[in-house]
């Protein structure tokens, strides 16, 4: 009588450990979470710094090799942002592309992939994780992905595709890789004027709300660093500003099969899926 009734008072204890778990989860997906990135930093210092300075958990996307990312990394350092590697990849031939130093391309070798690809991770030793910059073409193909989601899966990064080209296969390989990853909904200055702009950050905001989630990125340009000084201080209290990195996490539990807890018999197990 003793020991049963011990161990129904050991599992209604678990089963109440686990339900203020799940409870609290539950809790933490019904605000509306936003991962603002703002790409192609390392050119210009002074915009740069005004992104650096920008309020709430903004993701710093930096070019590896431009001119101004070491003094931008180290002021990113200063003001604790997320720092990812802006990884330049090779784009649908087009006349405004422009071929950055450190471009992986569809030519290279596998070890001359590797070894371009660690050269511009080593450049941003704080990073976090890797986006792409342009790779319309790159990404396009699972080789080349294939090598880069094993490199970010050694180093322990995640990934962020942003969706330059709608036959990407980047989040569906860094998926097969157990990469924690997430994907662009809305690019924020396509059109750079205040209306439009606008316009694209309160689509990310519906876009979070009826998903719970939502990926915007944008670019140093002076129109956009002038909207989000402002608008940054007044976000809706259903919506959170969160890093990119922690997106990406939350995204990779949520693709996680259930786990089942084993109880006691008689008792039903409970099963808790992250994110659920």
């Amino acid at each position: 009588m003793q020991k049963n009734c011990n161990r129904v008072c050991k599992a209604s204890r678990r089963l109440i450990r686990h339900t203020v778990i799940f409870l609290s989860l539950c809790t933490q997906v019904q605000a509306a979470e936003l991962a603002l990135v703002i790409d192609d930093l390392g050119y210009s210092h002074e915009r740069g710094l005004r992104a650096i300075e920008l309020p709430g958990a903004v993701t710093l996307a930096v070019l590896p090799f431009a001119p101004h990312t070491p003094r931008l990394v180290k002021a990113a350092a200063a003001h604790s942002k997320d720092i990812i590697v802006h990884q330049p990849m090779e784009a649908t031939p087009a006349p405004h592309v422009r071929f950055e130093q450190g471009t992986l391309t569809l030519a290279m070798r596998p070890r001359e992939f590797t070894a371009t690809f660690a050269a511009a991770l080593d450049a941003i030793p704080s990073r976090v994780g890797v986006s792409n910059h342009t790779g319309s073409l790159l990404t396009e193909h699972r080789g080349p992905m294939n090598r880069l989601m094993k490199e970010i899966d050694r180093r322990g990064l995640f990934f962020l595709d942003s969706r330059t080209t709608a036959d990407t296969v980047a989040m569906r390989v860094a998926t097969e890789h157990g990469v924690p990853a997430i994907t662009r909904d809305v690019f924020l200055d396509h059109v750079q004027t205040t209306e439009a702009i606008h316009a694209a950050f309160e689509k990310s905001l519906r876009i979070a709300r009826r998903r719970g989630h939502a990926v915007v990125i944008g670019h140093p340009h002076s129109v956009t660093l002038d909207y989000l000084e402002y608008r940054l201080k007044r976000l809706p209290a259903d919506v959170k500003l969160v890093t990119a990195a922690e997106l990406s996490q939350r995204n990779s539990l949520r693709t996680n099969p259930p786990t089942v807890l084993a109880q006691p018999s008689g008792l039903t197990s409970l099963r808790i899926s992250p994110g659920q």
